[in-house]
């Protein structure tokens, strides 16, 4: 089991490490490539494996009006982080004295002090230091005097365009999750306790989970998706839609963005349970019907919809083992799928 730290004052590690250092949002494939060649190099060299980030974001400190809304939450991320390996997790809490320390300062104090780094592993973009000073070129050249080794990841392209976090986020926003997912390397989701809702759903004949929406999450665009639901290791079939409910919207203009979401052959009450809901596909937008039957008729062409795309993605998935990546933070998504 991965050990998380959140106190790097009272820490002090005696065996040399490697560590990997980024923000890691989104844990998407430039960062599993950076995480590969640090538990790569950590396993040959007999060295302990630390992953450094920092906690929140730092813009929601430096700049809270500039802060982007989070693709992974910190429970999600350190789940990801896990699953590939890594064996220690040191969670930096970023507030504005924090901000103020020089890179030189950080590197000497917590990657050499405190971490006894002999390897560090970042990214080709990597900024670290009060006014984002340092670099991924600084630190390879103070490691030559401190003697430890830098190894610079180079960017992940797909499709020609480099990974990076905000062209996800550009993505789910866009309700382009087929392209999200490429990107990241599994289906995006959010995961969320089910409350209680006002059971519109139940009354139309197709009940729903009612999942809430942290504000810190990325909300994909508004509109109803075949997805797949995660619930205590089991996996299951369903449609969902994120958005306003413009039919039921209340003569006060109400709009709360809820996820509702009806699974498939599944009636249990599962009120307070966490469940994680993987957004596959988009089916259309939502929009506002004239009648409450208009709309019932509407859920059933989309549930038709919803299980024509999982039962391509289940085919996919046969035929394709690679894409067996990332449920529950690493190498076993759907590994449920196939009982269904």
């Amino acid at each position: 089991m991965m050990k998380v730290y959140s106190n790097f004052d009272a820490l002090e590690v005696k065996t040399p490490t490697a560590c990997g250092m980024g923000n890691f949002d989104g844990v998407h494939l430039g960062h599993q490539r950076l995480i590969h060649e640090l538990v790569t190099r950590a396993d040959k060299e007999g060295l302990e494996s630390f992953v450094v980030t920092f906690e929140p974001h730092p813009l929601k400190i430096l700049s809270p009006k500039d802060a982007p809304p989070l693709i992974t939450s910190l429970e999600q991320k350190k789940k990801l982080i896990e699953s590939y390996g890594v064996k220690n997790l040191l969670l930096i809490p970023f507030t504005k004295k924090f901000s103020q320390m020089s890179y030189e300062e950080f590197i000497n104090r917590i990657l050499i002090e405190k971490l006894n780094a002999k390897l560090i592993v970042v990214g080709y973009n990597f900024q670290f230091g009060s006014g984002g000073k340092g670099t991924a070129e600084n630190l390879k050249s103070i490691g030559l005097q401190k003697g430890f080794e830098t190894l610079i990841v180079p960017p992940v392209t797909v499709n020609g365009r480099i990974v990076s976090s905000t062209l996800i986020r550009n993505m789910i926003e866009s309700g382009k999750m087929k392209e999200a997912k490429t990107l990241l390397g599994r289906p995006f989701s959010i995961r969320g306790k089910v409350v209680k809702g006002e059971a519109i759903g139940r009354k139309l004949g197709f009940p729903t989970a009612n999942v809430f929406l942290s504000p810190q999450i990325i909300k994909p665009a508004f509109g109803v998706y075949a997805v797949l639901v995660s619930r205590d290791g089991a996996i299951y079939r369903g449609v969902a839609n994120i958005g306003q409910k413009p039919t039921f919207r209340n003569k006060a203009g109400a709009c709360n963005i809820t996820l509702e979401v009806h699974i498939f052959d599944f009636d249990e009450q599962i009120y307070g349970e966490e469940i994680e809901v993987y957004f596959i596909e988009r089916i259309r937008e939502e929009k506002a019907f004239q009648d409450v039957e208009s709309l019932a008729l509407q859920v059933k062409m989309d549930i038709v919809k919803a299980r024509s795309i999982l039962d391509l993605l289940q085919k996919s998935r046969q035929n394709a083992p690679d894409f067996n990546r990332g449920m529950n933070g690493g190498l076993q998504f759907f590994s449920g799928y196939a009982k269904i």
